[in-house]
Order: C-alpha cells, then structure tokens, then sequence
C-alpha cells in the first residue's frame, strides 16, 4: 500500500503557494454538475439500456408508474428477495401471489403462476399467442416486438407498464390490506388505467372505454 502511493506521489505535480483543492476531471471546467455525472453515467450505459429505456420512456404512462416499470427493468423494487439481500429479516421469501417461490422480480412479474393468469388474460384480449420471457428486459422487447405496426405501438409499450404496475399494486394491496388474490381484478384494472392514461395524453384521438375493451387493436392504430 505504502509503495503504491509513493508512486502516485512521484506522479503528482506540486505548485508552491496554491492550496489543494478537488478536481472533477469529467466536466469541461473541472467541477461538479449534476448535468455531467447524468452524462458520463449515460455514455457509461448507453449501449446496454437505452434502447429499451427509450422506448420505455416514450409509453403513455403517468411518471409514476413509468418509474416503477424502470424498477422492475432494473431490478429495483422491494421485492422479498431484494428486501433479504439487504439484510432484512422476514419470515418467508415467498412470492405473495402464488406462494410457492422465492419472491424475486423476475417471478413476481413474469414467472408466478398468479402473474401469468394475468398475462393470458392480457394475451386474450389483444387476440396474440406469446411465450413470456422471464428476464424483465428481454420480456419487454418481446412484447413489443408482438405488435406489427409502428402506428400505436407507444400504446402497446403502454400496456406492459399497466400489467407490471397494477400487478405490483395488487401485490401490496394483499399484504397491507388484506386483500384477496383475483388475476380478473388486476386485468380489468390494467384496462382502465391504460385506457385513461392514453385518452389523457392523446389529445388528437378519442375512443370510449367500450371501445378500448371491445377492439383495442382498432383504438391502438388511432394513436401515433
């Protein structure tokens, strides 16, 4: 250790009567902005995340529940697994919904048997056959990709949001309010609240909730 820093010492240039200050080397004007660590984590992630968090970002979605999709893309929710990794004692890290295994991102979403229910119903009704990635990422390119058409594909990204937001809803739901598991429940829920985040932030197209239930590829096309 002490060899070391000698020789990042003999490194070092000294300037007599300056005092010591730090240096943020990213930035033009070597101090710190927030605009410039943004940046350089950016570039660092650039060619991993940003074609899914693009497509994600662009969804329909109030912010909320756009950040909590971004949580589950990152693994970021305090799921039962996350919560042990970080040293939390609980009494079972089984998944709420199916409680048959450990309650981690990837099954609580996409590989929970409740979940899936939830999913086929969502299938049914968009009248696609899907097999579910369980990889967060991968699953939502795959479910973006099902959809053929660029004209409302941003309500097809949409959709996804809804199903992993209300999912998460009906997860805490259940463990603070006592509720009871119903995948029919969550589904209906994802059609309302997609159907009103989409009818307020496309203003140029209009369709009623019957509609959207009836025909959601017709009403999908609307919107650009």
């Amino acid at each position: 250790m002490a060899d070391q820093l000698s020789q990042l010492l003999l490194g070092a240039g000294v300037v007599p009567d300056e005092v010591d200050r730090w240096l943020w080397k990213v930035g033009v004007f070597q101090y710190f902005t927030v605009s410039s660590a943004y940046n350089l984590v950016r570039k660092d992630n650039e060619e991993d995340s940003s074609p899914v968090f693009n497509k994600l970002w662009r969804s329909k979605a109030i912010p909320f529940a756009g950040l909590m999709a971004w949580r589950v893309l990152e693994n970021k929710l305090v799921t039962r697994v996350n919560l042990s990794r970080r040293g939390v004692q609980l009494e079972s890290l089984r998944c709420v919904l199916c409680g048959k295994e450990e309650e981690s991102g990837s099954h609580l979403f996409f590989g929970c048997s409740f979940a899936w229910r939830v999913w086929c119903l969502c299938y049914r009704w968009l009248g696609i056959l899907f097999v579910s990635h369980i990889e967060p990422k991968l699953n939502f390119d795959q479910f973006r990709m099902s959809f053929s058409s660029e004209t409302g594909l941003v309500v097809w990204n949409t959709i996804w949001v809804g199903v992993v937001s209300e999912i998460w809803s009906h997860r805490n739901r259940l463990i603070f309010k006592r509720g009871v598991a119903d995948a029919s429940e969550v589904f209906a829920l994802v059609q309302v609240k997609v159907w009103s985040w989409v009818s307020t932030n496309s203003r140029s197209v209009s369709f009623s909730y019957s509609d959207w239930c009836l025909e959601p590829m017709e009403c999908m096309r609307l919107v650009s």
